[in-house]
């Protein structure tokens, strides 16, 4: 296929930029999954796939996408053909390398907010899923008013808009980014109390955690909801990074 020669070129161009970008499939719930499919076979990569049923290897449910914050994946696929979990979806950016495509599954353009969104369930008192005409308007209109964005339709004709070359993206070295080395500075020399890093998904906030634990004089106890949740602060902790599993009631 034309599209996916197309998008292999521009996948390699992300790569050396380190720009990630949001691919939407909409259309016929066959479609979508072939073409996703067509782009798992076609792009090297993990190709986590978010969704409420298990339809692939490397399968996650959307309510346990946070047990996999702190770690990192090339490529993923967000099934929203039936409900849209922003939530969920915000996390899931959130775990993406530089260079990966996050691919939105949705079902047809014309029809999709007058279709029921089974996510609804979740936060909605009424005992059936419901449309959500208001929030998928607004999607729409961001999705189609985003450059950075590629819409990809069913019965269509797809176009691949030209990206205009970055600067080449250096990948971390595992040394602090500045406002990385002014935080741990902060922390290292801060007397005993408490602290509160907060940023957004991606920032960097495992990263700093770990470089602070190799930094500290001590050990230090840490907590998390999976032990996978730990791998991209375990990587920067190094040798000072020991496991323990938690122990039965």
């Amino acid at each position: 296929m034309a599209e996916l020669t197309a998008l292999h070129t521009l996948t390699a161009q992300m790569k050396r930029e380190g720009i990630r970008r949001l691919l939407v499939l909409s259309g016929e719930e066959g479609w979508c999954f072939d073409h996703a499919l067509k782009l798992r076979d076609a792009l090297p990569g993990d190709w986590l796939w978010i969704s409420p049923q298990p339809v692939a290897e490397n399968h996650c449910f959307p309510s346990a996408l946070q047990t996999l914050l702190g770690r990192e994946f090339r490529h993923a696929v967000f099934d929203a053909r039936h409900g849209f979990d922003a939530a969920a979806f915000a996390a899931l950016s959130g775990t993406l390398k530089a260079g990966s495509w996050l691919v939105l599954l949705l079902p047809v353009w014309e029809e999709w907010e007058n279709q029921p969104d089974a996510d609804s369930l979740r936060w909605s008192d009424c005992p059936d899923p419901i449309a959500t005409p208001h929030f998928v308007q607004h999607l729409k209109r961001v999705l189609t008013a985003n450059n950075d964005a590629i819409l990809w339709r069913q019965n269509q004709q797809f176009s691949l808009a030209h990206f205009a070359p970055r600067t080449d993206w250096h990948p971390a070295t595992g040394a602090p980014q500045p406002e990385q080395q002014q935080l741990l500075q902060q922390l290292l020399t801060m007397p005993p109390g408490v602290a509160a890093v907060t940023a957004a998904r991606g920032r960097g906030k495992s990263a700093l955690a770990g470089q602070l634990i190799s930094r500290i004089a001590g050990s230090a106890i840490v907590t998390a909801p999976a032990k996978a949740a730990t791998d991209v602060l375990a990587q920067f902790a190094g040798e000072k990074f020991r496991l323990l599993h938690r122990m039965p009631c």
